[in-house]
Parts: structure tokens; sequence; C-alpha cells
């Protein structure tokens, strides 16, 4: 799924896993329908936009790639495998701190970069100051290396330059301890938040 497709407008008929099945072309529907709440449920617990983009990408890709053998007969069938893939994808970033995107392939679109604009919207989609005190706790638990790191990327919004420049290290240094900092602290605030189910985080 490209970037380009966060701008989708719905112009098309109501989305249905099962018509999807049977008509793939009409896959379309379904990410229209459905990409921001997939979007914003992994905006919440990644803390970052692109690492969000990228999961929710990876997940629709997924979808698509296996419609075929989808075998729920209603829609509500359809979302609880949307999210039980959204689920697998977050654990597997969680674990592993990469997205798989061999499943982009098949969808033949380009992965670019976030604009600014859609940066900022999926950080609006999140709306982190929900979360501000248990995020500040959390941050606590990290080492100061990757705190620093985290503060001046998450809560401060700085760019990875910018950091790197302050931090004293390098552009990739910086991004590696953002990138460990990020899932221990996704990790920390799946265990210490209420528990919610999907429906009502997205």
């Amino acid at each position: 799924m490209g970037r380009g497709l966060l701008r989708l407008g719905h112009g098309r008929a109501s989305p249905g896993f099962v018509r999807a099945r049977d008509d793939p072309s009409t896959f379309a529907d379904v990410y229209v329908e459905y990409h921001e709440q997939v979007l914003r449920f992994f905006a919440r617990r990644t803390l970052d936009p692109e690492t969000a983009f990228d999961l929710m990408a990876e997940t629709f890709a997924e979808l698509f790639a296996h419609i075929d053998g989808f075998r729920g007969e209603t829609e509500e069938q359809g979302r609880a495998w949307m999210w039980t893939v959204a689920r697998h994808q977050l654990y597997r970033w969680r674990e592993r701190g990469i997205v798989e995107r061999r499943s982009l392939e098949r969808l033949g679109m380009p992965i670019a970069s976030l604009g600014q604009v859609e940066y900022e919207r999926i950080e609006d989609l999140a709306d982190l100051q929900r979360v501000r005190p248990q995020l500040e706790q959390a941050l606590d638990q990290l080492g100061s290396e990757q705190r620093q790191a985290l503060q001046l990327r998450v809560l401060e919004h700085r760019e990875y330059d910018d950091i790197a420049q302050q931090c004293g290290a390098s552009e990739q240094v910086v991004r590696a301890r953002v990138s460990r900092g990020l899932r221990q602290l996704a990790k920390s605030l799946a265990e210490t938040a209420p528990a919610e189910s999907e429906e009502l985080l997205t």
C-alpha cells in the first residue's frame, strides 16, 4: 500500500470482506473504510508515525494477499480477521523490531517517506496526550541514552539529524536507540495500561 492511499476518499460502494473475496478488485473499499482505524491502533501502540504506517500497510497487504482464504460470511467476521492480522503484525514488530514488507511487493506499490502533513495527521490520530502520564512514567524505566533520544523524538518531535547533533552520536546510532526504546516503551505501556478492547482503541 503506498503512502498516497492515506488520501483516498469514500467514492465507492460500502466495504465488504465477503465481496472482496468474491471480487478482489473491490478490496480498495475495505482499505478506505478501515485503514484509519488500523492506523490509529498502531500509532497508539508504537508511538511512531512511520512504524504505524508501515504496520498498517503490511496488515492490509496480508489481508489482500490472503483474501481468497477468508472463510467468514459476515462483515463482523471480516473485522475480527483484520484485527487478528493487525495484532500479529504488532507482536512481530515488538519481538523483532522490524516490519516485514514481503507482502507489499505483491501489490506493486512503492513505500515512500511520510510527508510532514501525513506525519502530523497520524500523530493526531494517535492522540498521544491521552497516554502522556503513562508515557512519561514508562520513559523513566529506560536507560539514559534511550530516554533522551525518545524524549526528543516522541515528546518534542525533533528530527533525527537534530537529535544526533544534540546527543553527540551518529544518526544511525540515534535511530537504533529510538527503535529499541520504542519497542520497550510499547511493551511497558501494554503491560501498565488498563485493559481495553480493540474496538475502543480504534
